[in-house]
């Protein structure tokens, strides 16, 4: 039996970006908050989660993905507000939305999703793309109002989106590890 990957397929932040969001929510980390906060190298933005794959099954996303980004040019966004999912009465998630060439990131993620529909890979049950960079996880529940009192300004750093990942979960007890399996650049770079 050939052994399974968790994969996704995500936008990876640069390192200034990713220690900017890092420095913006020091003070959110030092609230007395039940949360499990993401680790600065693991902030980027995903388009889709897979669950776990084989090897082959993997190699066959790329391939797909490959074909969506020989059609794409590069884009930028930025980083929106501070935002709870599923909403503010009820936060779960703690994060970050995006703006910017948002039209362009939704055309990006339905193709993502066609294509890989057409090759088999199940297709999201949501109709419509909700853009994000996750920076913490509720584990019990959260007060939204201490959060937002205690956020600061946001970093204005832009989002250079031209290219994609495949990227690898590794679960651990400390959080999990992830690292990039293919790297697949956009062809039409402007």
């Amino acid at each position: 039996m050939s052994e399974k990957i968790r994969a996704f397929t995500a936008v990876l932040l640069q390192p200034e970006l990713q220690q900017r969001i890092s420095d913006y929510a020091e003070s959110l980390y030092k609230l007395p908050l039940d949360v499990k906060w993401v680790e600065k190298n693991n902030l980027h933005l995903t388009l889709k989660f897979f669950g776990s794959l084989s090897k082959e099954e993997i190699q066959k996303a790329v391939t797909q993905l490959k074909t969506v980004a020989e059609e794409e040019k590069a884009f930028y966004l930025k980083c929106g507000e501070l935002t709870a999912l599923p909403n503010s009465s009820h936060p779960r998630v703690i994060c970050l939305s995006l703006k910017g060439e948002l039209d362009r990131l939704q055309s990006l993620w339905q193709r993502i999703e066609n294509t890989l529909a057409s090759a088999g890979f199940p297709k999201e049950k949501r109709d419509k793309y909700h853009p994000h960079i996750t920076l913490g996880r509720f584990r019990s529940r959260g007060n939204w109002a201490v959060i937002t009192k205690n956020a600061g300004p946001l970093p204005d750093d832009q989002i250079l989106v031209d290219k994609i990942y495949m990227m690898a979960s590794k679960l651990t007890p400390h959080g999990p590890i992830y690292s990039p399996l293919a790297t697949i650049p956009f062809s039409n770079k402007s």
